[in-house]
């Protein structure tokens, strides 16, 4: 019989993958999935990516075009996206990063207005001089003390209505919140909007970036990454349920079939993830986590004009159906899209709302005429139009909820979760979905060395 071979010890056994090949399986093909499972490559591990639909991305999923490819819905990068600008230059995208300065415009009662600049601000005729003061004071208030955590403790909408009244909030804060995360506002704490806010020290004209052949060609780069590190991908393969297979894990996938791993990490909406593992009898904490999502129905309209020089503009008091309007193509270079500006439509409502069950022909025709009316001239310029919707998009947060994130390591060495119900207080991106996956992985690391250790042991 062969010699077992010597095991390591000391403070850097924690660091050090086991000596077999660990076989690891990561649930889900969009940012949080392709990050978990890149990383996972990296330090050596099998990975077998599961996703259920035919193409990777998640909510970065693109539709071709003209020859190329364009996103189902929007997205930027910002300059301070450290986790996801890491990942892109690991993947060898680096040199396609694009930034520009961008402008938000804020359209009330059919006219546009520049939002963007303090002096904007004090100009702003819709609000009483005094309002507008106000509006000033908030920000002030949010940058000294909006990381206090008691702010997880009281209503967003109350906290805004405190500092700048009722008129403020109804004009410009309520359509703000809306066209971030629709109806589903009401009762999230304030602390998801005040530490964004703290964040935002910066006066300099916003600057946005993208990826000249968008974010497709990210995608793509993930899955060539992965491939070259030896992983599977196994599309339109959907996982029904997570259970224990002696020391180890396995996938009972909707086919009949079923996978052993040694570790398995999902990144799917926690609603999924409970559903999953209701038969591992994980702790209350994970298990009976109430967290519902707001979903999105959007509109993606070719145009041959411009509406405006902005690069999102919320719809208020004018009469239009759609929360926001995302004028992409001030961002994203026009030959991606055959010389037509990429122009989003979009409104965050609940996957059992009747806007959501609408047909995509109802939904387009509706938008389509919010264009023409509010824009009669480039807004009657539609070449193509698209309809996309996702059932799980923003999380709704409810008050308390840095008590109650549910913990990355669900149970040690072998089973891990990385979703959007942990990026919490950060809003939700591809980039704060990157910070879950990247915050996570020391501790797996550890954890799988330690298990692998402890079981030769």
């Amino acid at each position: 019989m062969d010699a077992e071979p010597a095991r390591p010890s000391g403070p850097g056994l924690a660091r050090i993958l086991p000596l077999a090949p660990h076989h690891s399986a990561v649930i889900g093909g969009g940012i949080s999935g392709l990050a978990s499972a890149f990383h996972l490559a990296e330090k050596g591990h099998q990975v077998t990516l599961f996703e259920g639909e035919d193409i990777l991305g998640g909510l970065g999923t693109t539709f071709p075009y003209r020859g190329g490819h364009l996103e189902r819905f929007y997205h930027c990068i910002l300059p301070e996206d450290r986790a996801l600008l890491a990942l892109i230059k690991a993947v060898g995208l680096e040199g396609d990063l694009l930034w520009r300065g961008t402008d938000m415009g804020f359209m009330y009662r059919g006219r546009v207005r520049s939002l963007n600049t303090a002096m904007d601000l004090l100009t702003f005729s819709p609000l009483p001089f005094v309002d507008r003061i106000r509006m000033g004071l908030l920000g002030i208030e949010a940058r000294r003390n909006g990381l206090d955590p008691r702010l997880d403790h009281l209503a967003v909408d109350e906290w805004i209505r405190r500092h700048v009244g009722e008129r403020a909030f109804k004009i410009v804060w309520e359509p703000l919140l809306m066209a971030k995360i629709g109806d589903g506002y009401t009762g999230i704490p304030a602390l998801w909007l005040s530490s964004r806010m703290a964040r935002e020290k910066n006066t300099k004209r916003e600057m946005k970036g993208c990826l000249t052949r968008g974010y497709r060609s990210l995608i793509d780069a993930f899955e060539k990454a992965l491939v070259d590190r030896g992983a599977s991908v196994r599309m339109r393969t959907r996982v029904s349920a997570i259970e224990r297979d002696g020391e180890r894990m396995a996938l009972a996938l909707e086919d009949g079939t079923r996978a052993s791993f040694d570790t398995v990490v999902s990144s799917s909406p926690l609603t999924q993830f409970q559903q999953m593992t209701r038969g591992l009898g994980l702790p209350p904490a994970v298990a009976d986590l109430k967290l519902d999502y707001q979903g999105v129905v959007c509109g993606v309209f070719l145009l041959e004009q411009p509406l405006s020089r902005y690069y999102w503009m919320p719809l208020v008091d004018s009469g239009a159906a759609a929360q926001g309007i995302i004028e992409m193509s001030n961002l994203v270079p026009l030959d991606r899209s055959d010389g037509r500006y990429v122009t989003y439509l979009i409104n965050y409502t609940h996957r059992s709302s009747p806007l959501y069950a609408k047909s995509d022909a109802e939904i387009a025709a509706t938008y389509e005429r919010d264009l023409a009316r509010l824009f009669p001239q480039a807004g009657r310029s539609v070449v193509d139009r698209f309809v996309f919707r996702a059932p799980f998009v923003e999380p709704i947060w409810p008050l308390g909820y840095r008590d109650l994130c549910p913990p990355s390591s669900v149970i040690p060495g072998r089973l891990y979760l990385a979703n959007t119900a942990q990026v919490y207080p950060r809003v939700n991106s591809w980039n704060s979905c990157c910070e879950v996956v990247e915050a996570m992985m020391p501790r797996l690391f550890d954890e799988v060395a330690a298990t692998a250790a402890g079981a030769r042991g």
